[in-house]
């Protein structure tokens, strides 16, 4: 209800206020402005943002870096990097007319080598997850990487076609040495993402192929972030945050995505259905909170199931509290997000995701130790000059059987749709990135994992899955890795050309649970991307 709530006065508000708005695509979630729009944030120049639900419209972005540049003379240490970072931002995602569109927004080529060999996630008797783990070449929206020479060239292109219609579509030729999971050697043309976008007063209704990051962290959370390729889907949000009505208004400015998405045959049951949804509000300008869902359901060879049969167990306090309806068959996550902008720490960030694989209030610790995902993070930008250095530390953990299933694994195509990290995981992670004006911009990331290879089962002690309990079957060598990647662009940002170069490598122990198996990896890619 409060979903839909925000959606209506979202959608009415603008329309008694004979507003008129202008529909624009989706920015791509690995766009350099998501980074400036995150660090101008963090230095206090912009208060009405929604963190964790992502990617965002054109029109968003104009709308989030024209309230920074208004609150420029809050902060003095982040003008020399903030105006014209702005100015730069403002102008690449300008106001278009029809009269004036171009007919490609941007070309880009890739070129990877890996040494990096991906590997099955482990299999027992609460479930598999067909999704190959290969952290090195993780977090690329789906683009594929497999060992060896890959590459591929991909084009963009957009058009604002009135005030509540717009179209992109990205399409991607590549060519990669296939893998067991996908196992295609030939060039192929594939659409990367594609959408018609449509704005109705502050309503977005979205059909077609795009991203869907929830969670506070830049790459995405546990359920949906940036190593998910683009979901085939119907989707309905409000475009920017808006106040509810009432006593509601004391909850402040909110954002709700409602997401209905087919994962493609490559799956148990072919073409299964995903319903996901998150709502973030505002209680203070320095803090944001979210509540998200996902649940995967449905698929070919499936019993049939009323609509609100599936309404209901996609709502988190009826099915996985109440267990009414435990012979419905689906893998649903249940979240929450938060980020807190630190008082008196100007620039200082405090962010974290939790989400639970069938909650059940009857073995509550169980549920939050063993079948619980987490992520904490911290981030700070303004060690140096606010803006032109930043620092992040996160922290990263996943449960027994998290993202397995028998009928419903978290993949589509190989590719985990929420954490690369996989099941049964730890990890450590801290990035340095500056920008250096002219000279470019140069980012160092590095991490630490290590996942479990023992391997486990279940058992209840009742009816209706009553003393539910995980038991352990066996036990493996845990594999660990320690990563470091870095990345450097070259050149000043307002330039139309932009080359990228990144190198990396990683130690891995025990491969695969394999006790001394141990193999070092590398990882070298260069890309070229030019705008007209």
């Amino acid at each position: 209800m409060l979903l839909a709530a925000c959606f209506i006065e979202s959608f009415a508000a603008p329309l008694v206020a004979r507003l008129v708005a202008q529909a624009t695509p989706i920015v791509a979630p690995d766009a350099r402005v998501y980074r400036d729009i995150d660090r101008l944030t963090a230095a206090g120049l912009i208060d009405t943002i929604i963190v964790g639900i992502r990617p965002y419209s054109r029109r968003e972005i104009r709308r989030l870096l024209t309230e920074a540049q208004r609150n420029l003379g809050r902060n003095g240490s982040a003008r020399a990097w903030a105006e014209p970072t702005i100015a730069s931002d403002l102008e690449q995602y300008a106001a278009r007319d029809i009269r004036w569109a171009k007919p490609i927004d941007a070309i880009a080529l890739d070129a990877t080598y890996s040494g990096s060999t991906p590997r099955a996630a482990p299999i027992d008797s609460n479930g598999f997850l067909r999704a190959s783990i290969d952290p090195l070449t993780a977090y690329r929206e789906g683009r594929r990487v497999d060992r060896g020479a890959s590459g591929g060239i991909e084009t963009r292109h957009s058009i604002e076609l009135t005030n509540w219609l717009a179209v992109a579509v990205n399409p991607r030729l590549w060519v990669s040495g296939g893998n067991e999971f996908i196992g295609s050697t030939d060039p192929r043309l594939t659409l990367q993402s594609g959408s018609v976008n449509m704005l109705f007063g502050n309503l977005s209704i979205e059909a077609g192929r795009d991203y869907v990051l929830f969670g506070q962290s830049p790459t995405g959370g546990l359920l949906l972030s940036e190593n998910a390729p683009a979901l085939d889907m119907i989707r309905v949000s409000n475009d920017r945050p808006a106040a509810l009505p009432s006593i509601l208004k004391y909850i402040g400015p909110m954002r709700g995505t409602l997401l209905l998405a087919d994962l493609g045959k490559n799956q148990f049951h072919a073409h299964p259905k995903l319903i996901g949804y998150h709502i973030s509000a505002l209680p203070h300008p320095a803090l944001e909170l979210g509540l998200e869902v996902t649940d995967i359901m449905g698929g070919n060879g499936v019993p049939g199931f009323s609509t609100s049969s599936a309404i209901v167990d996609a709502l988190p306090f009826i099915d996985p509290i109440l267990r009414r309806r435990s012979d419905f068959i689906s893998n649903k996550f249940v979240g929450g997000d938060f980020r807190w902008r630190v008082p008196g720490a100007t620039g200082v960030q405090l962010y974290g995701e939790g989400a639970l694989d069938d909650f059940d209030l009857r073995r509550l610790r169980s549920s939050l130790l063993e079948d619980g995902g987490y992520i904490f993070g911290l981030s700070a930008s303004c060690l140096a000059d606010c803006g032109r250095l930043g620092v992040r530390a996160e922290f990263h953990q996943t449960g027994i059987r998290y993202y397995t299933h028998s009928d419903y694994d978290m993949q589509q195509d190989g590719q985990i749709l929420g954490d690369p990290l996989g099941p049964r995981g730890l990890g450590g992670y801290l990035t340095f990135d500056g920008d250096a004006g002219r000279a470019g911009e140069l980012a160092l990331s590095t991490a630490f994992e290590a996942r479990s290879g023992n391997t486990y089962g279940s058992a209840v002690t009742g009816a209706d899955t009553r003393g539910f309990h995980f038991v352990l079957l066996s036990r493996r060598p845990g594999e660990k890795r320690t990563r470091v990647v870095a990345t450097w662009t070259p050149g000043p940002r307002d330039r139309r050309m932009t080359l990228s170069i990144s190198a990396g490598a990683e130690r891995v122990t025990n491969f695969a649970f394999d006790q001394g198996r141990d193999r070092t990896n590398g990882l070298a890619q260069i890309r070229y991307e030019f705008r007209p």
